[in-house]
């Protein structure tokens, strides 16, 4: 019998806790400026109680992040989040994430995938 897995979704993202890693997958967002990072933000350390987990991160349904968004997640956006895995699946997705990588230099350990057992294997290490 498979672990009931517990779930919350808000207007901007679905996200739920399985072996210990937190799957956050971004609804279709236009354009995720600071207004909306912070309301994430505010969601997932209400969902995780405050608690630490690495995180796998599906950004493929959004479109534009604004540099201050991007600045907030690198930071403060990024407490209570061990590893980041970021999932794309395009040219366009790959170009954000290297981008908040590179220029952001998020504050824990952040790579980008396109497979995402790859990305799942990759986190296990951050486990607790």
């Amino acid at each position: 019998m498979k672990k009931a897995i517990k779930k919350h979704e808000t207007p901007y993202v679905m996200m739920f806790i399985e072996e210990g890693i937190l799957h956050f997958y971004y609804k279709q967002i236009e354009n995720l400026d600071q207004h909306v990072a912070e309301a994430c933000v505010q969601a997932r350390k209400a969902f995780t109680e405050n608690k630490d987990y690495p995180c796998l991160v599906d950004v493929i349904s959004i479109k534009n992040f604004t540099k201050e968004a991007r600045d907030y997640f690198a930071n403060e956006g990024n407490e209570g989040i061990t590893a980041n895995a970021i999932l794309i699946n395009s040219t366009v997705t790959k170009m954000m994430a290297n981008f908040y990588i590179m220029v952001n230099k998020p504050q824990n350990p952040t790579r980008m995938f396109t497979d995402k057992k790859s990305a799942l294997e990759w986190l296990k290490q951050f486990n607790k």
